[in-house]
């Protein structure tokens, strides 16, 4: 898959110092922009705070990445999907938590009708939710959340590094068309 970026801390948050000889544990991620029949896109969010992300989360150890994020859109968002292209890879170090974030990113598509989310208890206590919106709401959505991000009005650290992740891959996927591409895949 293509490498798109290496995002670091302080390019995140700028002010904060970076700690010097961390030693990172990898965790692998699968993110998902998700088309519906009338090609709008998912995103996911909660009423802890009013950003959003694309679907998709941790891998399991066992799972294949694809796999994984077939798994997620099911569980996320109530979708059995199937994937029609890579968008790319995008790797992020979040110092605080030692983590080395590999982050696999794809285009796919709902099958069928749009089901209920598997969400966990954790979940259901901070009010998960799922939006659908267009290619170019999403794109103002993500890039609005990064100005409120470079103003420090984000108080959540893995947020600020999933806004930028995810504006990223959907401005790659755009950028190379893959998205126009596949809206078209599936339209009856």
């Amino acid at each position: 898959m293509k490498k798109i970026t290496t995002i670091y801390e302080k390019d995140i948050y700028p002010e904060k110092k970076t700690v010097k000889n961390t030693e990172y544990s990898d965790r692998v991620t699968g993110k998902a922009i998700v088309l519906d029949n009338e090609n709008k896109i998912a995103l996911i969010g909660n009423k802890q705070n009013e950003f959003l992300q694309l679907p998709g989360g941790g891998i399991d150890l066992s799972e294949d990445v694809r796999e994984g994020v077939i798994r997620e859109c099911l569980e996320e968002i109530g979708c059995t999907v199937i994937i029609l292209d890579e968008v790319g890879c995008i790797d992020d170090y979040r110092s605080r938590d030692k983590k080395h974030c590999i982050n696999y990113c794809y285009i796919v598509k709902v099958l069928g009708i749009k089901g209920n989310p598997k969400y966990t208890k954790r979940e259901l206590e901070i009010g998960m939710y799922t939006k659908w919106v267009t290619l170019e709401e999403a794109l103002d959505i993500f890039k609005k959340q990064k100005k409120e991000l470079e103003t420090g009005r984000i108080a959540f650290y893995n947020t600020g590094f999933n806004i930028v992740r995810d504006l990223l891959f959907l401005e790659n996927a755009e950028v190379t068309n893959k998205i126009y591409e596949q809206r078209n895949f599936f339209v009856t």
